[in-house]
């Protein structure tokens, strides 16, 4: 009866084994390890400048004549926010947008929005341009890095 009992322990023993090494293989792969070259680190930062700066890109859309400032420059994001959820490219359930004039005055509006997303808050930089009925709208991105720094584009601010 020893004998099975023992038997049944070192099999049990030897699967918790291999379970740990291939926890320990699957945590430490190469995707996953830290970069330690600079030319990665120098590539890697070139890549998300490029990813964030298109993200960050300027959207143009034509003003209504007569249209109210605020609820065409919210309309405006909250209608790129339901296509990116449409897309699959954000998830959730958009529930809240807001915006608020920032400064600007007559010919140039700049006004600064912030849609809400499954509790994620999406900054938006905005100019409406009332003359030349054009509204210019610009995501703001936190940077991958902090020290890094993408402006958004002049023509939203």
């Amino acid at each position: 009866m020893w004998v099975r009992m023992a038997l049944a322990l070192g099999v049990v023993a030897a699967l918790i084994a291999a379970l740990v090494a291939w926890v320990q293989h699957s945590t430490n792969s190469p995707a996953e390890a830290p970069v330690n070259s600079p030319k990665a680190v120098a590539e890697a930062n070139r890549e998300a400048r490029i990813v964030v700066g298109q993200d960050q890109r300027p959207h143009v859309v034509a003003l209504a004549p007569g249209a109210k400032p605020s609820a065409a420059i919210a309309g405006a994001v909250t209608g790129y926010m339901r296509t990116q959820i449409r897309r699959g490219l954000i998830d959730g359930r958009l529930t809240r947008t807001g915006c608020d004039r920032a400064g600007g005055a007559g010919a140039r509006q700049v006004w600064h929005c912030t849609v809400v997303v499954a509790g994620v808050s999406y900054p938006f930089d905005g100019v409406i341009e009332p003359a030349a009925e054009r509204l210019t709208y610009c995501k703001r991105d936190l940077p991958p890095v902090p020290s890094m720094n993408i402006p958004v584009s002049a023509r939203c601010r």
